[in-house]
């Protein structure tokens, strides 16, 4: 397992899709043993989507090890592929749940209470144990059975609203990002779980729902819409800044991101273009700014277009103007900035080349993260969790797999 501060602490994670795998994740990168339960249809082509059989194209025939989400989320931890609604399958899981400190999971309501897992057979076995449910809307209410995506959750929680540049066109983002917020927070909710277990002697059962964990990183615009005014659509502008927005530079869609906060800022940026941006009446105060804000963004864009983009940025960082060149993903693997953290690492295994991964964002004593691992291929990991962990013998092993309980390929 990684080196960390959670060394010694065991997860069986039951999580699918992002928010879960996500912050089961963090917890692997921290150190702790992180058990990867699937099942055995859980990334083959049963999972897949119709009509999708591109996907084997691109990444083989043994797709389901190599695809981009699953290594990306899975890393540091270890696989075990089984059929859990078997009566055999399932005395595995209790079994598992005995030697471990959390359960995890992001299933709709009654998926595991109706697997004979729920929270009162889990404190049975292991009064202990710490069981972590992401349900999409939480267990009760009136959305509690419903299908919860991250680009459902998004638009449900008033996210869409106020991106984009109209209200007449509601945009999610390109990313799923109550996903993020809801994995963030589960590694943070597991570590206070156990702090809470060390000082009292218990473990406990929390409920952590894809929507709050979204809505509590939106907090301010909730607070707007009750004292002032519910926030709008602002494209990349914003309500209470100009200039402040993403504007054209030199080269084939090259952008750099340009956002002045104060006055000090507005000054610094007019000086270093000398064109007397500060001395035109148009933009004499923030509120003139704001008003002419179109006409503001034009000036600017011209100017920029004369710039390649990084080399515009260094400019304006070094007179204090707060500016980004707007990248792509290919651009942030060499960005001198990210080559000196050292923040990518190299992972890779004999299912998937080695690729650069990105790695914790925090550093503890100097060290980002160690004797990280690449993601386990489906079931890799059976014969040792089952024989190191649960003692069972080779034979009863593979009376398992031969029953198709256990598994290492999805079936056809």
């Amino acid at each position: 397992m990684a080196a960390g501060p959670l060394n010694g602490i065991r997860v069986l994670d039951f999580t699918h899709v992002w928010a879960g795998p996500l912050g089961t994740r963090i917890l692997g990168d921290l150190g702790a043993e992180i058990i990867k339960v699937e099942a055995p249809l859980a990334r083959g082509p049963a999972a897949l989507p119709a009509g999708t059989p591109v996907v084997a194209s691109v990444y083989g025939d043994d797709h389901w090890n190599r695809q981009g989400v699953t290594n990306k989320l899975n890393r540091n931890k270890l696989g075990l592929c089984i059929d859990g609604k078997s009566d055999q399958g399932r005395e595995v899981l209790i079994d598992l749940i005995r030697h471990s400190d959390i359960v995890v999971e992001n299933f709709s309501a009654n998926a595991m209470s109706d697997l004979g897992l729920g929270w009162d057979d889990m404190r049975l076995v292991n009064p202990s144990i710490i069981y972590v449910a992401m349900p999409g809307f939480g267990h009760s209410g009136p959305h509690r059975d419903f299908v919860a995506y991250g680009t459902i959750v998004e638009p449900m929680c008033g996210l869409t609203s106020f991106m984009g540049y109209s209200a007449d066109e509601p945009r999610v983002t390109a990313t799923a990002t109550p996903d993020a917020c809801a994995g963030t927070t589960l590694a943070a909710t597991v570590v206070t779980a156990l702090h809470r277990r060390d000082k009292e002697g218990i473990g406990g059962y929390i409920e952590l729902a894809l929507q709050e964990a979204a809505i509590v990183f939106l907090g301010e615009y909730f607070l707007m819409a009750q004292i002032d005014a519910p926030p709008s659509c602002s494209g990349n502008g914003h309500a209470d800044y100009s200039p402040h927005g993403i504007y054209r530079c030199a080269g084939d869609d090259h952008w750099i991101a340009i956002a002045t906060q104060n006055e000090s800022e507005w000054q610094a940026l007019s000086t270093n273009a000398g064109l007397g941006w500060a001395s035109d009446g148009r933009f004499t105060t923030l509120e003139d700014r704001i008003k002419n804000r179109l006409a503001l963004d034009e000036i600017i864009q011209s100017w920029t277009l004369g710039f390649d983009k990084t080399e515009l940025m260094v400019q304006l960082q070094n007179v204090g103007v707060p500016a980004g060149a707007v990248q792509v993903t290919e651009e942030f693997l060499t960005d001198p900035q990210s080559l000196n953290r050292r923040f990518f690492t190299e992972l890779g295994g004999d299912h998937i080349d080695t690729k650069l991964y990105p790695g914790l964002p925090m550093r503890t004593n100097g060290v980002r993260g160690e004797n990280w691992r690449p993601a386990p291929k489906l079931g890799e990991h059976n014969h040792k969790i089952l024989s190191e962990l649960l003692d069972m013998d080779d034979a009863s092993i593979k009376a398992l797999e031969e029953s198709g309980i256990l598994r290492t390929s999805p079936p056809e």
